[in-house]
């Protein structure tokens, strides 16, 4: 394995232990957060939620955020979710973008159910 190979192996690893950390720290909120009236949105597909969600949580794919944030109260406490934590990191950059203060990025739904 050459110099090259194990530096991205590092950057590598490095990426996912920071978005694990990250995904911790807002797991530890979240208790927190749903008694301060925090919404649970899901920006997975309807099809992806229809076949299992969060008790709780709202479908509000991705692709159709920028048009419902008028429904969304901005002065409560917004966590996202999806399959993986990808596009719920886009959705919370979107709402941050729209001005809502409060958004935080849970990473996959399936870490929210014991909530």
């Amino acid at each position: 394995m050459n110099e090259n190979m194990i530096y991205i192996l590092i950057i590598f690893i490095a990426y996912f232990a920071y978005k694990k950390y990250m995904q911790y720290k807002v797991l530890k909120l979240v208790p927190e957060l749903l008694k301060k009236g925090g919404l649970i949105i899901d920006v997975r597909t309807e099809d992806e939620f229809n076949l299992a969600h969060k008790d709780g949580s709202i479908n509000i794919p991705l692709n159709k955020l920028n048009s419902s944030t008028d429904k969304l109260d901005k002065t409560k406490p917004i966590i996202v979710c999806c399959a993986s934590g990808s596009r719920s990191g886009i959705a919370k950059h979107t709402l941050k973008a729209q001005g809502f203060k409060d958004v935080h990025n849970a990473g996959t739904w399936k870490a929210l159910r014991k909530f």
